[in-house]
This record gives C-alpha cells, sequence and structure tokens, in this order.
C-alpha cells in the first residue's frame, strides 16, 4: 500500500512538519495544530509518494 505525504508549513507559527492525506485533510478544515491559523493548499507541498 503506498502512502502519499505532503510537508506542512504554517505561514504564522512557522512550524512545519509531514502529514498524510487524512491529516492534510484536517488542517485545511480546522487550521494548524499548534497555533490554530488559517491553512490554505499553499501551506501544502505536493505529495510524495511512498
Amino acid at each position: 500500500m503506498t502512502t502519499s505525504t505532503h510537508t506542512f508549513a504554517c505561514p504564522e507559527c512557522r512550524r512545519s512538519f509531514e502529514v498524510d492525506d487524512a491529516m492534510r485533510e484536517a488542517l485545511l478544515e480546522v487550521g494548524c495544530v499548534v497555533c490554530g491559523a488559517p491553512v490554505v493548499d499553499a501551506d501544502l507541498t505536493a505529495p510524495t509518494v511512498e
């Protein structure tokens, strides 16, 4: 089974971490898990498949 990962970089708190597809969707819905800032597609890199 392949999993795609994205790198998220918060424009507000500058935290950066890798997320899977499910976490990507959650970030887009609820915002940054660290500071709560809104997240848009531009804050996530294109997926890489592992």
